[in-house]
């Protein structure tokens, strides 16, 4: 295939390779054009990549905020475009951001963990205080009473010497040392 000039070379690769600039659809797309579930930076790259499609017959600035506008979700942040009317479609893309931004604070500071404050260190030469945080109140233990088991009973909630439980018979007698004589070895 041969081709006359330089000119129509480029003008029939542009053509075959150049993804097609269908403004009309563009238009089209950004007048009905939703927020739904996307986020305030989604939807107006979306926007912005649709308005800059049109370029031979371009849509006044007026409408372009307006339809920018009116495809916001309800909420706070439509609430607040309409009450401030941005003249131009960068200012009330910033301006939406910046009220999203605003509105998503409060939520990112109370979902956040709270160090917790440390003592201050005094460097003196006596002795340090305890910590005590983290200590349990020793009431609290003698209400819930004892968690010591006795063995041969599996009772929760008393101590061995005031068990009332028959005593067994050990299987061997224990000498002096505290070992016991005649048990049989496992």
């Amino acid at each position: 295939m041969c081709f006359s000039t330089y000119e129509v070379f480029k003008e029939e690769l542009r053509q075959a390779f150049e993804p097609l600039q269908n403004e009309f659809r563009s238009m089209a797309e950004f007048l009905d054009l939703q927020q739904g579930q996307h986020d305030v930076h989604a939807y107006a790259q979306k926007a912005r990549y649709l308005v800059s499609n049109i370029v031979t017959n371009p849509i006044d600035e007026a409408t372009t905020v307006v339809t920018f506008m009116k495809g916001l979700t309800d909420g706070p942040v439509k609430t607040y475009l309409f009450r401030e009317y941005p003249s131009t479609l960068e200012a009330a893309i910033t301006l939406a951001m910046q009220e999203e931004f605003s509105l998503r604070q409060p939520k990112l500071h109370a979902n956040a963990p709270r160090p917790m404050p440390r003592p201050a260190v005094k460097p003196t030469g006596g002795p340090e205080p305890m910590d005590l945080s983290s200590a349990s109140a020793a009431g609290s233990q003698l209400r819930r009473g004892p968690t010591t088991v006795v063995s041969g009973v599996k009772k929760n909630g008393h101590y061995a010497r005031g068990c009332t439980a028959p005593v067994h018979a050990a299987k061997g007698q224990r000498d002096d040392t505290g070992y016991r004589h005649g048990q049989a070895k496992n």
